[in-house]
């Protein structure tokens, strides 16, 4: 339930984010729009009620920190890493010497090819997210991941590309550079802060460029060539992934698609694809809805 006190700004970007919901549609890799209630709203209450999915381990983030004493480094052994793990089980139910929540390489190689699907997806509807950030990724039951938070989100009506005008916050430490210095923001842009977010996941949840504070310093430094360094928990394959989604060239820059299916291969053979295929009811839900419409 979101309140606010009159502020006519954040009732526009509510109403926004909420018909960003609703055009998207479903799919797996998404937080699922399930309905709405308005009568508080409408009766001036300023009370608006948005029903979404339950994601029940909440950020991807703060997950990470709280259980990073349990994560199990296994980059150099995946596949046996993974062995005696059940794909219907979740989290808080894996083995770990009387301890819960156990998770390891194999878990954010997991996010990390989910995150790209669901990019992959957005990509699709002409959709930029704009603030993709491990915050604001939704972890679920059975290990799935669920992109949220569509404030920033834009749909490309014409072109490519969008260029801001607003006055909105915005977060560079995860934004490109065509979006810092030209306000141009694009599916592309998404792959630069897809990079981001893969360094917070294996770095285990620290803060990007955490020696620098936003400053004319930082931003120069970046537009000069200054990236992060390899995080301690990605492999070197993981770490030339993230370089790539920091070219200057946006056109250099992979495809969500790309990126998921280099994500996926690095899977255990019993997980690849195993997400695709629990995205099947949510495509067949959109089918349904595209004929209701038509």
């Amino acid at each position: 339930m979101m309140q606010y006190s009159g502020d006519e700004s954040i009732r526009k970007s509510m109403i926004s984010e909420l018909k960003m919901y609703v055009l998207i549609g479903q799919h797996l890799n998404i937080v699922n729009f399930l309905g709405m209630v308005t009568e508080n709203l409408r009766a001036g209450t300023h009370e608006l009620v948005i029903v979404l999915e339950y994601c029940r381990y909440g950020n991807l983030l703060e997950f990470i920190r709280k259980h990073k004493p349990k994560f199990m480094d296994c980059k150099n052994d995946i596949p046996e890493a993974w062995t005696g793990y059940s794909l219907d089980a979740d989290l808080s139910e894996r083995p770990n010497e009387g301890c819960i929540t156990r998770f390891q390489t194999v878990d954010l190689i997991c996010w990390a090819s989910q995150i790209a699907n669901g990019m992959k997806y957005l990509a699709s509807k002409n959709v930029c997210h704009g603030d993709l950030a491990a915050r604001n990724i939704l972890l679920c039951d059975k290990n799935v991941v669920k992109i949220s938070d569509f404030g920033l989100a834009r749909v490309f009506n014409r072109g490519n590309f969008y260029k801001k005008t607003s006055n909105d916050r915005v977060p560079y430490k995860w934004m490109a550079l065509e979006s810092i210095f030209e306000l141009v923001f694009s599916v592309k842009t998404d792959v630069w802060s897809y990079g981001v977010l893969l360094w917070e996941l294996f770095s285990l949840g620290a803060t990007p460029y955490p020696t620098y504070t936003v400053d004319e310093e930082f931003l120069n430094k970046l537009r000069d060539g200054y990236r992060m360094d390899r995080p301690e928990y990605a492999s070197k394959e993981i770490y030339e992934v993230m370089r790539t989604c920091w070219y200057v060239n946006p056109d250099l820059r992979p495809s969500f698609e790309s990126l998921a299916q280099t994500f996926n291969v690095m899977l255990p053979h019993v997980l690849q694809n195993h997400y695709l295929k629990l995205n099947d009811k949510y495509l067949e839900a959109n089918a349904r809805r595209a004929l209701t419409m038509s």
